[in-house]
Order: structure tokens, then sequence, then C-alpha cells
């Protein structure tokens, strides 16, 4: 419990100093609603802190192919995302995350649209973000529909990041993000944890780069 106590600390104080930031000075720029899907590419890894329990971001992570929808009022973000591992089999692991948390917009340089509803927002943007919520882990792709008996490891996830992204017009945008987080999981159905080891809990790391369809105001 200290592990998981110490982890989830740490990101809830960058969480709270990412708000804070925020409501001190929100960028102009921000858009008040933003309904967003994405499609993504990179990978994520990790590393387990429980002994002689496997840890899901470790065994199974990799590179692979994602999407993401989600919704954001001013700087608080709602969002689901799955992402699929690719191996030199095809299809392996999936990773399926319900995140909350605040995601804001921070308007780069000076380049900005100059005609049509998005006049004076800018084409670059940075998005310091920090979540929390639930995830869920298969060793293999998903056959619908998803039970328990598909499912190696599930629980917490806590994480902060910073992405990036270019309009390329007022509701696509390509960018990349880098995030760092904490879990902690329990198993599922086909979890590999011994009989006496309830959960494992680490720290991961994953980067994509981003294909994002936006609609707001």
């Amino acid at each position: 419990m200290k592990k998981i106590r110490h982890g989830s600390l740490t990101l809830a104080l960058a969480a709270v100093a990412l708000g804070a930031t925020a409501l001190a000075a929100r960028p102009a720029q921000a858009r008040l609603i933003d309904l967003r899907a994405d499609v993504r590419g990179g990978g994520f890894t990790g590393w387990g802190n429980t002994a002689n329990t496997p840890d899901f971001f470790d065994r199974r992570g990799g590179a692979g192919l994602g999407a993401e929808v989600g919704v954001k009022l001013l700087i608080f973000d709602v969002s689901a995302n799955f992402f699929q591992v690719l191996g030199g089999n095809g299809a392996e692991a999936t990773l399926t995350q319900l995140l909350a948390g605040i995601n804001l917009d921070v308007p780069l340089g000076n380049d900005k649209f100059q005609s049509g509803i998005d006049r004076g927002h800018n084409k670059n943007i940075l998005h310091p973000l920090a979540n929390f919520g639930f995830a869920l882990g298969t060793p293999e792709p998903i056959h619908p529909p998803l039970d328990n008996a598909q499912i190696s490891h599930k629980g917490l996830v806590t994480n902060v990041g910073l992405g990036y992204e270019h309009f390329l017009t007022g509701v696509v945008a390509i960018g990349a993000e880098a995030d760092y987080g904490y879990h902690y999981f329990t198993g599922g159905g086909k979890s590999m944890m011994a009989a006496n080891q309830l959960y494992s809990s680490g720290t991961q790391l994953a980067g994509f780069a981003t294909l994002t369809f936006h609609l707001g105001y």
C-alpha cells in the first residue's frame, strides 16, 4: 500500500499544479467545448514494482495502433481509448482506458488562422495534461463480447503527459503525445498472478503520433 500511495500522491500533486496554473491564467485561444476523435500509432512499456508478479505493461507492452474519443469543457477532460499491440504474429495484447482529468491548451507562436470560424485561433497548441481512471488489459486480441475471462489485468491508472498539435484546418490536427504514469492492477480471468498475490503495481510510459478531428467552439 505504501507504493501505491507514494505514486498516486506524486501524480495527484502534479495534477493540482496543472489545474492551479490553468485557473490562474487560462489561454484565450482555448475552446470552451471540444469534442474530439483520433487515430494513433505508437506504443507503451512499463516496469512492475511488485515482486514475483507479472506486470501487464512490462510483459505485454509494444508498438501498435489505437483510437481515442473525448470531450473537454474548458480544461476538464473525459476520454476513452483503445490500443492494439501488433507483433510479429499480428494482433497481440490490448489496453483499454477510461480517463478523466485536466488538459490545457497553450498556444505556441503567432501562426493563426486568418479567416473562417476559426479566425484568430493558433495553429500550434501544446497540451500539458494529467489523468486518473480505470484500465483493463488482455494478453490476446479481444473476441467480442469482452468478458472477464479474456482480461489478465484491470485496475487504476494515473498519468501526466505532454501533447502537441498542429492544426491543418480548424478541425483536423496532427500531433504527438508522451505520457508517464502509475498503475495498480488486480487480476482477471487470464491472470498470471500467484494465488497469494492479489495485485501488481508499477509505472508505465507511452508515446503516440496522432491524427485528431475536433468539433467544438
